[in-house]
């Protein structure tokens, strides 16, 4: 997370930073006294034209032509357009710029998903939250097109002051690779951009940006591809295939980015799909992949098998890198954690997962399901290191790490109820999706914030969203939330899977209501 020495903050990537932690430790604004239902609520909105499932990306100090250095925040939505706002100007209505990307595809397509399919609504265009290298001036953006000659995936990269083609863009996705799983010819899988999705975050690592792929409610033929593109020149510099002799095998992470190590090697998590011990297909597994995506380690839970046949995805969330550590945090559909030595990740052991460091439910099994969406995030406190996560049907929760492992039983926990929060209630899919914000380690400072459906099941369903905020070192303590004001704070209609961003005394969420709001001290 760029920060200029005593300056604002910028969030470039999905949660923050290539470690995917969502945190922001340089909140020097917000803390739990102020942000309150008398001092805190929605300060303007901003309209857009489509569904948001991007996660809203803030860069200060912007030299835009004409106007000079503005504080910009960039929203990418499902009708294929980006947006650059004034980030902090509640009378700076228009948007600086606009861009389109090219036609959406329409719902129900039928060459791409069944009339029933309702994961999405409306339209398909901009899935993936976008990434920004600020030091070239550049947003990347992958855009999902249905024109004359078919379905496509594109590359794009924008000028961030302009929103002007840069760098030869647009390019289209696409290869050709040996393997003779679902739907290759020859011992040949090309790649089919409407079987494929690419819904997890785009990554900026080694000069590549890296794009995952998935696919639209698991119709086959499909494979989990990942794809690096040369940052300055967009040339394909690589690709990966989760299952290149069986099938499925997607990289959907709920919309979270590959995480990303010191070293450059990318981790990701599959979800169903065909699986072999040796390694060659890594459907149910968490990845290892060097800058080249090549393959370097992988794990998968000695039960893969039965997640599979569950459609209990392990990659229904992506991976945290802790901090300070070479470990791993992961969880999936099973309600699962899993703690992973990054150097040794410890393949496949039939029977049991005692090869790896750690594995608990975060929540006992019961009769409800407690998949976990989006990922853990992160803060490090006085007396070790806090992992929050938010399951569906459960409560807020926050575990310690302390010698390399994780107490199984939570520090802290929130007593809020919701769909969530109400055992054998109605159904929470997804959770909460979360951001941290805090001055440093000041635990009398930090902020866990959710967005998550206010009384409804959000799967395969459009439905009212709230965002709440609560005290980090004591969940117990939600200090506000956007129904305590609604007519002033009210989020409409939730974005599935996007969290938060917080950034220079603000927070950004988008809705499905056609806007993006924002928040901040109403004084």
């Amino acid at each position: 997370m760029p920060q200029t020495p005593n300056g604002p903050v910028a969030v470039t990537t999905q949660h923050n930073d290539n470690r995917r932690t969502g945190l922001n430790a340089c909140e020097t604004t917000l803390h739990p006294g102020n942000v309150t239902p008398a001092s805190f609520g929605r300060l303007f909105s901003r309209a857009v034209d489509g569904h948001v499932y991007a996660q809203p990306l803030v860069l200060p100090g912007v030299e835009l032509p004409g106007p000079g250095p503005r504080d910009v925040v960039y929203v990418a939505t499902m009708h294929n357009s980006v947006y650059a706002y004034d980030a902090v100007d509640p009378a700076a209505s228009a948007p600086l710029w606009r861009t389109s990307l090219g036609p959406s595809c329409p719902l129900p397509d039928p060459e791409i998903g069944p009339s029933h399919y309702r994961d999405i609504a409306i339209e398909v265009g901009v899935v993936s939250t976008p990434v920004i290298d600020a030091a070239r001036r550049v947003i990347y953006v992958l855009a999902f097109t249905k024109e004359a000659d078919g379905h496509h995936h594109t590359l794009h990269a924008l000028d961030t002051r302009t929103g002007r083609p840069v760098l030869g863009s647009p390019v289209r996705v696409g290869a050709t690779v040996p393997g003779t799983g679902d739907g290759s010819v020859g011992g040949r899988l090309t790649f089919t951009s409407k079987r494929q999705i690419q819904r997890s975050a785009l990554t900026l690592a080694n000069g590549t940006v890296y794009a995952a792929f998935a696919a639209y409610g698991d119709r086959s033929p499909y494979h989990g591809w990942v794809f690096g593109f040369d940052a300055v020149t967009l040339r394909r510099t690589g690709v990966y295939v989760t299952t290149p002799g069986t099938g499925l095998g997607g990289v959907w992470q709920a919309g979270q980015g590959l995480a990303v190590d010191e070293a450059g090697c990318l981790y990701f998590m599959t979800g169903n799909g065909g699986f072999r011990a040796d390694g060659s297909e890594l459907g149910d597994s968490v990845v290892k992949l060097r800058p080249d995506l090549t393959p370097a380690d992988w794990f998968s839970p000695f039960d893969n098998a039965a997640l599979d046949a569950a459609d209990a995805d392990l990659g229904s969330a992506g991976p945290l890198l802790l901090p300070g550590t070479r470990l791993l945090l992961g969880g999936g559909k099973e309600g699962k954690f899993y703690l992973l030595d990054m150097d040794a990740m410890g393949h496949f052991h039939a029977g049991s997962d005692s090869q790896i460091p750690q594995s608990f439910y975060v929540v006992t099994p019961d009769a409800d399901t407690h998949h976990i969406h989006g990922g853990p995030v992160w803060w490090d406190v006085p007396g070790g290191p806090w992992c929050y996560i938010w399951p569906e049907n459960a409560f807020l929760r926050a575990y310690r790490l302390t010698g390399g492992r994780l107490d199984p039983s939570p520090v802290s926990t929130s007593t809020t109820t919701d769909p969530t929060g109400v055992p054998g209630g109605s159904p929470g899919m997804p959770g909460g999706m979360l951001s941290v914000s805090a001055a440093g380690r000041d635990p009398g400072s930090g902020l866990v914030w959710a967005s998550h459906p206010w009384r409804e099941n959000a799967n395969q369903a459009v439905v009212d969203g709230v965002l709440r905020a609560y005290r980090a070192h004591d969940l117990t303590d939600e200090v506000w939330h956007s129904r305590m004001n609604a007519a002033r704070d009210d989020v409409g209609k939730f974005a599935k899977f996007v969290p938060p961003t917080v950034a220079n005394g603000r927070v950004y969420l988008p809705s499905f209501s056609g806007a993006l709001h924002v928040y901040g001290l109403t004084g």
